[in-house]
């Protein structure tokens, strides 16, 4: 019995000696330091070819995940998560390891979204090549320019209207003046402005200058032309289409107009025909009046359009036409068929001269938000990154 005692009073002595050890000083109950980091390891870096038309590409990719001795939270701390639209250049994507004690890592990888550029060697043909069996696709030099370095080709282009043939001034209140016209940073440049003081030219006033670019070699049916065009953001126009001389004494009678693509880049107080002028493919066909042109009565048009998501002032897009026949001719936008006019208004089987205007006009009239004087030079400024014609020839 006294044996029990003691092992019962023992026992009760190093309970007493156990509780008054942890009481003592520091009370709170010490645990080893977790000191060992997660690893975390990524993907090669993605690269992703797209069309020129297209401004980003949906990228999706095998998610990183850490790990960990104990255990690991993985996130995303910069970048984009797979499956997301990645914008044109490079993202860098940054996973992070963390574990409950705080220690971490990170990893890394690109994804690099590249724009592929038209080729210099062929018409910019998306999906659906309409070139004819046994035929090809030959450069016409001279009415071709990829606007390198910083001199204008005067003897591709006239910038000029005393020279071109035409002697049109400009629309008022905008004049065309040839030194708005410059090359540089691989693009021709016509720049709008507002002047200091208005221009009296022919009796006429203007209160801005704009521009106007042609061909000095003809163009003609069956060839197909193209340039890569990004529009200012003012209410003037960007374009790009076919002119054609008419006389009544020498002829052609006919007064005729194929315009390719003709925008602004702001509407004001506009027409409801020009709603979407701001973000529009818009093409048409025109036999102007003219007192000798006795087969019609006033101005006839046979118009096609593809309406736009985005303003032509956002990006550079590519205008094709393909000037098939005198009857049908085919628009392409960034390589694609988007509209077709096969009905004009008369057989455009007259040559023309490519022509580049940015004018002012009377159903887009200038108004108070007028940017001419604080926009930047991008702003003011229509950009051809290059023009190109083509014609069939045989294999």
């Amino acid at each position: 019995m006294k044996f029990h005692t003691f092992s019962y009073n023992m026992f009760l002595l190093l309970i007493a000696i156990i509780f008054t050890s942890c009481s003592s000083g520091d009370d709170t109950v010490k645990v080893e330091q977790d000191t060992i980091a997660p690893t975390i390891d990524c993907l090669e870096s993605i690269t992703v070819n797209i069309p020129s038309y297209e401004d980003g590409s949906i990228v999706s990719f095998e998610t990183p995940e850490g790990s960990d001795n104990i255990s690991a939270v993985t996130s995303q701390i910069a970048g984009f998560s797979s499956g997301t639209k990645f914008p044109i250049g490079t993202t860098i994507n940054t996973f992070e390891a963390r574990d409950g004690a705080g220690n971490k890592a990170t990893c890394s990888f690109e994804v690099t979204v590249i724009q592929d550029e038209p080729s210099i060697n062929l018409p910019y043909f998306v999906n659906a090549n309409p070139t004819p069996e046994g035929k090809k696709w030959t450069k016409v030099e001279n009415m071709s320019d990829e606007f390198n370095g910083t001199t204008f080709d005067d003897d591709k282009w006239h910038r000029s209207p005393a020279t071109d043939g035409f002697n049109w001034i400009g629309r008022p209140p905008g004049l065309f003046e040839s030194d708005n016209v410059t090359v540089s940073d691989g693009n021709m440049n016509v720049t709008t402005e507002k002047f200091e003081s208005p221009k009296m030219v022919n009796g006429i006033e203007f209160t801005h200058g704009g521009a106007i670019v042609r061909s000095k070699l003809k163009a003609q049916q069956g060839h197909y032309y193209e340039s890569r065009m990004k529009a200012n953001k003012t209410i003037m126009s960007s374009t790009f289409w076919i002119s054609f001389q008419q006389n009544c004494n020498t002829g052609p009678l006919r007064k005729l107009e194929l315009d390719i693509q003709e925008c602004v880049g702001r509407l004001t107080t506009t027409a409801a025909w020009a709603a979407d002028f701001d973000h529009i493919y818009a093409s048409n066909t025109w036999r102007h009046e003219r007192e000798c042109d006795t087969e019609v009565t006033g101005s006839l048009q046979s118009p096609a359009k593809t309406v736009l998501e985005k303003k032509n002032n956002s990006r550079y897009f590519v205008y094709g036409c393909w000037w098939k026949s005198p009857t049908e001719i085919l628009f392409y936008l960034d390589g694609q068929l988007t509209h077709t006019i096969t009905n004009p208004p008369a057989d455009f089987d007259l040559e023309g001269h490519l022509t580049m205007a940015i004018e002012t006009y009377d159903w887009n009239p200038i108004d108070s938000e007028t940017i001419f004087e604080t926009g930047s030079f991008d702003d003011l400024t229509t950009k051809y990154d290059w023009i190109r014609s083509w014609k069939l020839e045989d294999e």
